[in-house]
């Protein structure tokens, strides 16, 4: 396997001094087939010492400032590190900022890399991760429709979104991943699930269609008109001109 190489000034992790930066191009060694950097220690007490390297026990460091990693499956950020205790320089350690702005620290090899996604948004059809006292709609579709949450429980991380299922309920929700926004076929109100491609009447005899779109919150709309032009929110049509009853004819 061809050896890793690095660049002048670029900060690398020694396995055992931890971080330090490269101040030399690679060189042979006259008593190994290894080539060499000569480094600078940056923690510790060799700080500021400079030292040849053999090649193979330096690696890339791992996390920059700022790099979205998961600590115990939960996303966090980088705040700081990597930073090496002198009296365990084999086992570097980063500061890291959880989701509700506090700070733990974590060795360095309990992070892994998290993957760039776009943030969820208000609107996003998502399926539900972790939701503390929610446990049995774990695995659920919704809608998200609120991304701003502050509700923490006291075993458990902040619940940052608030998700509206398709049967209807809404929860607080830790952890979501977003899906495919196929349009679903049938919509749950109150309890109650309408079919998105038939027709319903109002309590006034009146008709309505659902249009095939939905508002801001996911929520689908119906129209009065033969075009499916304008359209109101399938709730708030239930509350003003409800029951509604499906066309079958």
């Amino acid at each position: 396997m061809p050896e890793q190489t690095f660049k002048i000034g670029e900060t690398v992790t020694h396995e055992e001094m931890g971080p330090v930066v490269i101040r030399s191009a690679p060189f042979a060694w006259i008593y190994g087939r290894e080539s060499r950097y000569v480094v600078e220690v940056t923690e510790g007490s060799r700080a500021g010492k400079h030292v040849a390297i053999i090649a193979s026990r330096l690696s890339a460091a791992a996390f920059e400032h700022g790099a979205a990693v998961l600590v115990a499956g939960e996303r966090c950020t980088v705040a700081g590190g990597p930073f090496v205790d002198k009296f365990a320089p084999a086992r570097p350690w980063y500061v890291v900022e959880n989701a509700d702005g506090s700070h733990e620290t974590s060795a360095a090899h309990l992070l892994t890399l998290a993957s760039v996604d776009e943030p969820i948004e208000v609107g996003d059809r998502v399926r539900v991760l972790e939701a503390k006292y929610a446990e049995s709609e774990h695995g659920k579709l919704g809608r998200v429709v609120r991304t701003d949450g502050t509700w923490t429980p006291r075993d458990g991380g902040l619940h940052p979104y608030q998700v509206e299922l398709d049967e209807g309920s809404t929860i607080e929700v830790r952890r979501v991943e977003r899906v495919a926004d196929e349009p679903a076929s049938t919509f749950t109100h109150d309890g109650v699930t309408y079919d998105l491609t038939a027709s319903y009447r109002d309590r006034d005899n009146d008709l309505w269609s659902f249009t095939g779109s939905t508002n801001a919150y996911g929520r689908p709309l119906v129209s009065m008109f033969a075009d499916r032009s304008g359209g109101r929110s399938i709730g708030s049509v239930v509350e003003a001109y409800g029951p509604l009853t499906k066309v079958t004819d």
